[in-house]
């Protein structure tokens, strides 16, 4: 006859009956306290969401934008699998999480760990180009008209450690900042193939404002 319960919940009932046991005696028993946080531990790791899991989601809702089942599971596959992050890519990770280290509540250490995933769910770190003809560019595959987007609403985020990364871009008295703001998606575009590091940071951008 068919109960309903699977072997994990009962595993789960089994540990939750021991640690009402455990409460109960915990005081009384030497060496009961540190069992009863060891299972405690246990059982709360039993139920805590795959990190992995958790971002393939996110990808697929807010950077992807699909919100696509199918994708969401390969994503998953990529980034629990053996990827490389190119040298040139991770110069550029490495860069946007200066500039952007703590905007939005995301680290240094969440940004890297965050974009070397999406270039590897994104491109595999094998293309700049998206298949198709599409209008993607750089190994995290952003639109032109997304980078556009991010310089017109959301310019709080380029402020001085944008402008000095990317001083390169400033002309005369203008910020690099100031003067990305005046190109056309054609224009960036070309510069989110060209330059990785500036297509790193775009995509630190549309991450920080998009994840939850």
């Amino acid at each position: 006859m068919n109960t309903g319960v699977t072997a994990p919940m009962a595993v789960v009932a089994i540990a939750l009956i021991v640690i009402v046991l455990l409460a109960n005696t915990r005081n009384n028993m030497p060496g009961i306290a540190n069992l009863w946080t060891d299972i405690k531990e246990g059982v709360g790791d039993f139920f805590k969401p795959d990190p992995n899991k958790v971002f393939a989601e996110q990808w697929s809702e807010n950077y992807h934008g699909k919100g696509d089942v199918e994708k969401e599971k390969r994503a998953y596959d990529v980034i629990t699998s053996d990827y490389v992050v190119p040298e040139d890519a991770m110069k550029g990770i490495l860069t946007a999480a200066h500039v952007f280290e703590n905007d939005m509540g995301f680290s240094k250490e969440s940004i890297i760990d965050g974009l070397s995933k999406i270039g590897a769910i994104e491109s595999n770190y094998t293309t700049k180009v998206q298949k198709d003809e599409g209008p993607a560019r750089s190994y995290w595959q952003v639109e032109p008209a997304t980078a556009k987007d991010l310089l017109e609403n959301s310019w709080k985020l380029f402020g001085n450690d944008f402008n000095e990364a990317f001083a390169q871009y400033g002309e005369g008295d203008k910020t690099a900042y100031e003067v990305l703001a005046d190109k056309s998606p054609k224009e960036l575009s070309v510069l989110l193939e060209s330059d990785t590091s500036l297509g790193a940071a775009f995509a630190t951008a549309k991450m920080i404002t998009t994840f939850n």
